[in-house]
């Protein structure tokens, strides 16, 4: 059996991290990746995402040498003009 990484409690609200598989989306220069079923640490109070040194190396591993992906998809966009700001 392998052994679940510990995490430890949430550094944003103190509450419980367990271990579990996310969708993680990542902006790297400019352009966006969508990773799925990415093993991650999730806060069961507030939904924060936390990454083993491992994984996040796994990531920049992927984006800067993967030269076909499973998928593409279309991302709309929105600019916000000066007229919309608060």
């Amino acid at each position: 059996m392998r052994e679940m990484h510990k995490y430890g409690d949430c550094s944003f609200c103190g509450g419980r991290v367990k271990s579990d598989k996310v969708e993680l989306v990542y902006q790297y220069r400019g352009k966006l990746y969508i990773f799925q079923n990415v093993p991650a640490g999730v806060c069961e109070q507030c939904g924060e995402k936390y990454l083993t040194a491992k994984v996040a190396k796994e990531i920049e591993h992927r984006i800067q040498t993967k030269e076909k992906w499973d998928k593409t998809i279309t991302v709309p966009v929105g600019v916000f003009s000066e007229e919309a700001s608060l």
